[in-house]
């Protein structure tokens, strides 16, 4: 056993207690094991959320929703079609209903 099992959450100061509040002694102990005074970088949740809000917002495109995703999400249109623009080429790829593909046959 090292000295820093013996760590209680009385020895910590205020922004030290705050953190093993959140996650909890074990694994407070366990962050300050590995990384031992080396600052660690905390994103910001909007980095997180947004390829998960993008992915979404990909999935739910139908090629003509631009309005009511950019409502949906708080975003412009404009930014939607940045999110959506490989899908939109696709879907304009796509042969429409009745009309026959030629890719294959031409090239």
């Amino acid at each position: 056993m090292d000295l820093l099992d013996k760590v209680q959450m009385e020895d910590l100061d205020e922004e030290q207690r705050t953190l093993a509040g959140l996650i909890g002694i074990e694994a407070f102990r366990a962050l300050v094991r590995n990384y031992n005074g080396t600052p660690i970088y905390i994103p910001k949740i909007e980095s997180l959320e947004k390829p998960v809000r993008d992915e979404l917002i990909r999935e739910e495109f139908d090629g003509k929703n631009y309005r009511e995703l950019a409502l949906k999400y708080g975003l412009t249109e404009t930014w939607i079609r940045n999110i959506v623009i490989e899908k939109a080429r696709e879907i304009r790829a796509k042969p429409m209903d009745g009309q026959i593909s030629l890719k294959g046959i031409l090239y």
